[in-house]
């Protein structure tokens, strides 16, 4: 059981293990599930597993009646007595750039960017938003189809 966990929990996956233990054929006794669940408890416990144990009726208890003292001492003593999370530590980091370098860095950025817009929207302008139909109503977007002298002459000889 780690130091965070609540004993609920902790309970819950015990029993699991316990049940599938006895599915596959190796059932625990109550004295060895008492002495795994005295034995896993964190120092927050310490004064109840000496309690319990010191109990001339101890080795008469159940497992559930272990648990049920334990759960009853959980919910009175511990949430008042637990100390509150360690701070984790903090890592400054230097910084590998001056601030020049990183404002040349970020106009550079933008200098690319209108660059590569700039190239977009001249491609666009050169192929044009508007239909075909108006590029041919220019009379300099048509030549008329004019056969050669030598052709007609020939055929009329």
């Amino acid at each position: 059981m780690g130091e965070d966990e609540c004993f609920n929990d902790f309970e819950i996956k015990l029993m699991d293990i316990v049940n599938q233990s006895h599915q596959l054929g190796d059932p625990y006794s109550d004295r060895r599930v008492k002495q795994k669940i005295m034995r896993s408890l964190p120092d927050r416990f310490e004064s109840k597993v000496t309690a319990i144990e010191e109990n001339s009726g101890y080795m008469d208890m159940k497992p559930s009646e272990v648990i049920g003292r334990l759960l009853a001492y959980e919910s009175r003593k511990v949430p008042s007595t637990t100390t509150p999370p360690k701070k984790s530590k903090g890592i400054a980091l230097k910084a590998s750039k001056d601030a020049k370098e990183a404002k040349h860095e970020s106009d550079e950025d933008l200098a690319l960017f209108v660059k590569r817009f700039n190239k977009v929207m001249g491609f666009k302008k050169k192929k044009g938003f508007g239909s075909r139909g108006q590029d041919f109503k220019k009379k300099s977007s048509f030549k008329k189809f004019e056969p050669r002298q030598e052709r007609t002459e020939r055929k009329g000889v």
